[in-house]
């Protein structure tokens, strides 16, 4: 389960709920793990785990030991890799758009202004 909220979007994993911001500072802990954003999205789109916890520690800025990593690894696994995965790949997708706003959501407002502006009074 997920839902944007202003600027951040939380990832349910089991009974815990990771709030995930969209910031710089997640940009760079990807790029630093996997060597940039399309790579964070093609370990996603394979269903790796530990591509999952990675960007949930790196959108919730978590500094966690070895052994906190296994135990997160652990509860998307237990939770269910096809369930938590779809929201990261949007988290991430996301990532690319620093008003952190899906295609979804700029399509909406492209027809709200485009609406907007066939009502508007003609001179």
């Amino acid at each position: 389960m997920s839902k944007t909220n202003y600027g951040t979007v939380d990832v349910e994993v089991g009974t815990e709920i990771y709030t995930l911001s969209f910031n710089l500072k997640a940009v760079r802990a990807l790029e630093r793990f996997f060597g940039g954003i399309s790579p964070a999205l093609q370990e996603l789109q394979k269903l790796q785990l530990g591509a999952a916890a990675r960007v949930i520690i790196a959108g919730a800025n978590l500094t966690l030991k070895p052994k906190e990593v296994e135990a997160l690894e652990e509860e998307i696994y237990d939770f269910g890799i096809g369930e938590v995965t779809p929201s990261l790949i949007n988290y991430v997708v996301a990532l690319l758009n620093p008003a952190a706003k899906s295609a979804e959501d700029l399509a909406a407002a492209d027809a709200a202004a485009a609406e907007a502006a066939t009502k508007a009074p003609k001179k």
